[in-house]
């Protein structure tokens, strides 16, 4: 309903959302309704969509939208960027646009920035747009693997594919406070494998590599935080 009302005043008025602020337009109460948040925090398991951060034990988080509602930053040749209207809000109450976010990724860094890897594709955004022909840069965990895209060298991300170094790159996914929690969590699962390649002794050995996997696939299973760097790291004993 909501979005039919949105799509209802734009093609009444294709100015409709110019001189509009967000919060006059869009229903929170309604994308951030606490069921929808709910379900979110148990689909990502309490991670941040983008930089795999827990994201609950500190705040509420924020529903994402993936494609941006309201409006979006269109870069220019000189590097600057030039604000655009309307935004996908067509988009604004879909389940497939809205994920869990900690404030930093989303907030801070991301903001109404969602760039194209061919940006001739985007035409005027409005619901009468096809979606389909975009190929976002960001690597969407929803629908896609990252792990096809972005692999790790320690705590630090490194992309496989263009569009895995373009993620890192406007997401900061390799910002320096962000890679020492990484490194911390990294700390005892290396000195486990210090362990493990210092024993000679077979039977001695296999008990300590069983320990060590068993962690390792403890981490997997539940789908914890930074689980993708801990794969990459450990995939000679995977």
């Amino acid at each position: 309903m909501e979005t039919q009302i949105l799509c209802a005043n734009y093609d009444a008025d294709n100015t409709y959302f110019d001189d509009k602020q967000s919060k006059d337009i869009f229903k929170s109460n309604v994308y951030a309704h606490q069921d929808v948040k709910s379900a979110l925090v148990r689909i990502q398991n309490h991670k941040c969509c983008f930089c795999e951060s827990k994201v609950t034990h500190i705040s509420d988080g924020d529903v994402e939208h993936f494609r941006p509602k309201a409006e979006w930053s269109k870069e220019n040749d000189n590097g600057t960027k030039t604000k655009k209207k309307p935004g996908y809000y067509f988009l604004a109450y879909e389940w497939n646009n809205l994920m869990l976010s900690c404030q930093m990724c989303n907030q801070r860094i991301k903001g109404n920035n969602f760039p194209l890897v061919n940006e001739t594709a985007r035409a005027n955004v409005t619901h009468n747009y096809n979606v389909e022909a975009e190929l976002p840069v960001f690597i969407n965990p929803t629908l896609e693997d990252p792990e096809l895209h972005i692999t790790f060298y320690e705590e630090t991300p490194q992309g496989i594919t263009y569009r895995g170094r373009k993620t890192i790159e406007y997401l900061q996914l390799d910002r320096l406070a962000l890679n020492e929690v990484r490194k911390e969590k990294l700390k005892d699962l290396f000195t486990l494998r210090n362990v493990v390649n210092s024993i000679v002794d077979i039977d001695s050995r296999e008990k300590a590599v069983d320990i060590l996997l068993r962690r390792l696939h403890e981490i997997i299973e539940k789908n914890d935080q930074y689980v993708n760097m801990v794969k990459a790291n450990f995939s000679d004993f995977l």
